[in-house]
């Protein structure tokens, strides 16, 4: 059996956040939209760090809906790999540059 890592984001914008902190396999994502507003959440196979939005092209854009809206996106095992680190984003379009409102939150199941 693998051991299945819980990671947690919270408030999720255009600041972006690392989701692991090197090479990974995800198995699920799931993102929850609390705000008024609808938003993407953008998955990079980079550090937050070293993704300049509206140019870097994202991995994965997931839309959230507006208020209490959630996706969910599994992979089959061993999942998605990620060679470099996974990072995400929040913005209010699918390879934009504007943060979305406060309220996105993701969870991703690494592996």
């Amino acid at each position: 059996m693998v051991p299945v890592t819980n990671v947690l984001l919270r408030n999720l914008n255009a600041t972006g956040q690392n989701v692991t902190a090197g090479e990974n396999h995800i198995l699920k994502f799931y993102a929850i939209n609390v705000s008024g507003s609808a938003a993407f959440v953008q998955l990079f196979d980079l550090a937050a760090g070293s993704v300049t939005l509206g140019t870097t092209i994202p991995l994965i854009s997931m839309p959230v809906a507006a208020t209490a809206g959630s996706a969910e996106l599994p992979f089959d095992f061993p999942g998605l790999h990620f060679q470099i680190r996974c990072s995400a984003f929040a913005t209010t379009t699918a390879d934009g540059s504007t943060g979305s409102a406060s309220g996105v939150f993701l969870q991703a199941f690494c592996a």
